[in-house]
């Protein structure tokens, strides 16, 4: 539910929209709204409405509005919202829900707080919440002109602390105008008079800042008949005489944060890096458009490295995407944004970058230009501090975006210069220009037309010839050069060229490596490459020669994850990879190999899960991620192959729950469910899996269609296996829906079928561990202890954590229905820890609730209530808080309660909004510290 104030009122709840018809309900609700959960006497709602002038008929007529106003939000799905208690009535919600509440909580904590980073982010959150002037479509009268004029006043102040916060980051160039037009609307503000000195003054404009004095000494005399207060005419008499104090006070350096990779080699500067700098200061979107090898991601990425937002500065890499849909999900897969709500990924993006100051460089647009068109587009207008550098081969043509040509490196310098380095680190302390190859380093770098990949390509290759000869073979190559094309850019044809010229420098065997490997998204590993890429003419046994050679000649980039080498095409080499394989016909052959080993490697990982490696199989998959997607993309996209997109979707159901692809897995198996139509084992399998995915995001509504198909088309089948994980799912999604008869029922039955099948996976596991929270739902502690204490074996016997996290919360709850707090802690801090591994938000979203009635039950109502804040904070990027069930709710009301009780209401929102500002790493390292503290 959502209370709005600040702005045209609005009051919503889960049916929509309450329609408050009359100015006498839009009163009622802000009178009450202006004090949630507190008794509003009769008399106080009687002058709300009515001020001096109370007709005779007034109390009838309040009974009157309240009596439509309840049967209304009753109807918006938010049932007795309103009550009456004496000597009048209460608003029924939470103070977070009014946004007029959050505004004074925000602004509260950004004046208590000692940073003004933390200080600026929730004065800027604060004053987001205004729509417009607060209480103008009410009744007027003394109350209403009152409360609006308070709130106003309460707005100018965050907006004067705000502007003291900027000061204080040292962001006076950009205080500067904008306290300027404050002055204008609100000249009678002396703070904001001073904040205009300091930042004028700062920004080295001392004339300037005096004037400002000047002004705001006419204006008060002229128009109030006073001077100037002894702030701002000491104010004066300090920038007469440039006192030091005046100057910004020294702060630590802000730790920056993002994912750049580190520099592997020195950038050559040219003459377009400063101003492409420029650019991403004065403007919020720079596009670096240009030819294939020119340069345009090492100058992003250079500029990039030079900025130092407080957010970070992050790269996001989308050469190696496919699926267009999956925008999104890669950029909030650089960022580190885990959802697993059935929200679209655009949407979680958004409310993650809405008050963040970052810079995000979008590297490799052209082949997915439309839809980083409509994520920038969309991001920019949402995200008032986020700025973009993107790097395409054609423009994103978004409002307000900076287009800069990227253009060759001049000849002779600064191409020469990279040549020259170039060289030297291929035999280091073998190379210089001197003036006998200066002439031929120039002219080989005017032939390659200053492309800096070419350069760096012909560069290797004096460990063999000199520059004069590299010259020569050049040469001999342009002139049968036809790949390009007559109307093809000069630039792109000499690139082809230069292409063509290190392909004929390579083996048999690498040339044939590098055109079949292009068929990899992202890395791979030598067993991949030996098992997609062999054949008759290139055999396992010398894979990895033509691996090695063609590392050695900068075609493959090597990498490494977890202790394993994995190996990387440039995209402008896997680009000219492809144009070769083509040529060759083996395109479709090599696709297919490639789905095939990936959908080995999904089975692998299946089978995996049970087992001691199952963490291992988390970063498995995730570095795979490229590899998966390619192959799901190829399944589903070419005629006869859909049913294998179907098996790979279902078999990678580890991947979509265990590993937090809550919506990327949803993706992908309604768009196999959608191509594959005919019962199948397969089909049913991808059923039941979808309902699973489906179940944990809390979207029960959507799971009884899905699993009454797959358990028809099972039965029609004979597909006993379907049938029971169908049962299991149906069992869970009952739990959720407080359908504790049903539910038991049906996971008990899914618990005798498993054993009956001799089934024995995580997901086995996890139908016995929901049985044991729905018995334990209703007190009968002992079974769910046993049933969970078998689990939690199974699990240690086989190396299984993920579901044994979960029979360790369920095992929290049942010490804590006993009273053994202390077992409780320990089970539930085990449980966190393992789910941090996975990055498992809803078991980290339950834990937390639990450690937090921990907490408040110990007597640490101030952190429980922290803990709350952030659990708040998890469940947005989950789905429905508590799955929207009244009995995992239980522990949570009771927790709030305990806490409200111990802190009082006040000091409860402080601790609960400094939780919901936490990072998910910073909640679970909260929960932690206060349980080895205690």
């Amino acid at each position: 539910m959502i209370i709005r104030l600040l702005g045209p009122l609005e009051l919503t709840g889960p049916n929509g929209s309450v329609q408050l018809s009359s100015a006498g309900q839009r009163t009622l609700v802000a009178r009450l709204a202006l004090n949630p959960g507190e008794t509003v006497p009769r008399s106080a709602l009687v002058d709300a409405l009515w001020s001096d002038d109370v007709p005779a008929t007034a109390t009838k007529t309040l009974h009157s509005l309240l009596a439509r106003l309840r049967g209304q939000i009753r109807d918006a799905g938010l049932g007795e919202l309103i009550a009456t208690r004496e000597p009048g009535y209460v608003l029924n919600t939470p103070a977070d829900t009014v946004d007029v509440a959050r505004f004074e909580a925000l602004v509260a904590a950004a004046r208590k707080s000692d940073d003004p980073v933390d200080s600026a982010r929730m004065l800027r959150e604060a004053l987001a919440l205004w729509a417009g002037d607060p209480l103008a479509d009410c009744r007027p009268g003394e109350w209403t002109r009152h409360e609006s004029a308070r709130l106003t006043e309460l707005r100018m102040d965050a907006t004067e602390d705000l502007m003291e916060a900027s000061l204080a980051l040292g962001e006076h160039a950009a205080v500067a105008p904008l306290v300027n037009s404050l002055v204008e609307q609100h000249p009678f503000r002396e703070r904001l008079w001073e904040q205009l000195m300091i930042a004028l003054y700062r920004s080295g404009r001392q004339a300037e800042a005096l004037a400002a004095f000047h002004r705001a000494r006419g204006v008060l005399v002229d128009e109030l008949g006073i001077e100037p207060g002894s702030r701002l005419r000491d104010l004066e008499q300090a920038v007469l005489s440039a006192d030091p104090r005046l100057d910004l006070p020294e702060r630590a350096p802000v730790v920056i944060r993002g994912n750049l990779p580190a520099d592997r080699s020195s950038f050559v500067d040219r003459p377009e890096t400063e101003h492409v700098a420029d650019l991403i200061r004065q403007h919020r979107l720079v596009t670096l458009i240009g030819v294939g090898g020119v340069g345009k991601t090492r100058l992003a990425v250079h500029v990039a490295r030079g900025e130092q937002p407080p957010d970070g500065v992050w790269l996001v890499e989308l050469a190696a995407l496919r699926d267009r849909a999956l925008v999104p999900h890669t950029v909030a897969e650089a960022l580190g944004v885990v959802d697993q709500t059935g929200r679209g990924q655009l949407s979680v993006l958004t409310e993650f970058l809405a008050d963040r100051d970052a810079l995000l460089v979008l590297d490799n647009c052209e082949h997915v230009v439309d839809h980083c068109a409509v994520l920038v587009d969309t991001l920019l207008k949402v995200a008032p501090k986020l700025r973009v550098i993107a790097t395409s081969r054609r423009a994103l043509r978004v409002y307000g975006e900076q287009v800069l040509a990227v253009a060759p490196l001049s000849v002779p310098y600064p191409a020469a210069t990279l040549f020259a380095q170039r060289a030297n680190a291929a035999v280091p302390g073998s190379f210089v220009i001197t003036g006998a190859n200066e002439q031929a380093v120039a002219d080989l770098c005017r032939r390659l037309d200053g492309i800096p990949l070419a350069i760096e390509m012909a560069a290797l290759r004096v460990r063999a010839l000199t520059p004069a000869q590299l010259l020569e073979r050049l040469d001999d190559r342009f002139k049968v050069l036809t790949d390009g094309g007559r109307t093809a850019l000069p630039q792109h044809q000499t690139l082809l060229a230069t292409m063509d010229w290190s392909f004929d420098l390579c083996s048999p065997r690498e040339q044939l490596l590098w055109a079949r490997a292009a068929v990899f998204a992202g890395s791979f590993d030598l067993a991949a490459a030996e098992a997609v890429c062999s054949d008759d003419s290139l055999t396992a046994d010398f894979m990895f020669d033509a691996v090695d050679g063609l590392v050695d000649k900068s075609v493959l980039q090597r990498e490494e994850h977890a202790g394993v080498a994995r190996y990387r095409l440039l995209e402008t080499m896997r680009q000219y990879g492809q144009t070769r394989l083509r040529a060759s016909d083996e395109e479709a052959r090599l696709r297919l190999r490639h789905r095939d080993w990936y959908a080995g490697v999904a089975q692998q990982g299946e089978r995996a899960w049970f087992t001691p490696r199952q963490a291992a199989t988390v970063g498995w998959m995730t570095t795979e991620s490229g590899n998966l997607r390619a192959a799901l993309e190829y399944s589903l996209t070419t005629p006869g192959e859909a049913d294998s997109g179907l098996r790979l979707a279902a078999t990678l159901w580890f991947y979509w729950v265990g590993c937090g692809r809550f919506a990327e897995g949803r993706h992908w198996l309604n768009w196999a469910l959608s191509l594959e139509t005919e019962p199948s084992r397969a089909r049913c399998k991808a059923l039941w899996v979808n309902g699973y995915v489906a179940t944990l995001q809390g979207n029960t509504a959507a799971v009884p269609a899905l699993l009454e198909t797959c358990r028809t088309e099972a039965a029609l089948l004979g597909d006993a296996d379907a049938d029971v994980y169908a049962t299991y799912v149906q069992g869970a999604a009952a739990v959720f829906n407080d359908d504790l008869p049903l539910g038991a029922s049906l996971l008990a039955e899914a618990d005798r079928a498993h054993t009956e099948l001799g089934h024995l996976d995580s997901n086995v596991i996890m139908a016995r561990v929901a049985l044991a929270i729905t018995v334990a739902f209703g007190g009968e502690l002992d079974r769910a202890a046993s049933l969970c204490a078998e689990a939690r074996a199974v699990c240690e016997e086989n190396g299984e954590l993920w579901a044994r996290a979960y029979a360790l919360y369920v095992l929290a709850f049942v010490a804590m229905g006993r009273g053994d707090v202390a077992e409780a802690r320990e089970l539930a801090t085990s449980s966190l820890r393992i789910k941090e591994k996975f990055d498992d938000l809803l078991g980290i979203a339950v834990s937390v609730e639990l450690l937090a009635l921990i907490s408040v039950v110990c007597g640490s109502a101030s952190h429980a209530a922290l803990l709350l804040g952030g659990a708040d904070r998890v469940w947005q990027s989950v789905g429905l808080p508590l799955f929207g069930s009244a009995n995992f709710a239980a522990s949570h009301d009771q927790c709030v309660a305990l806490c409200s009780q111990a802190l009082g209401e006040e000091e409860y929102a402080a601790a609960f909004a400094r939780g919901s500002a936490m990072t998910v790493a910073a909640v679970v390292a909260a929960a932690q510290k206060e349980l080895t503290q205690s």
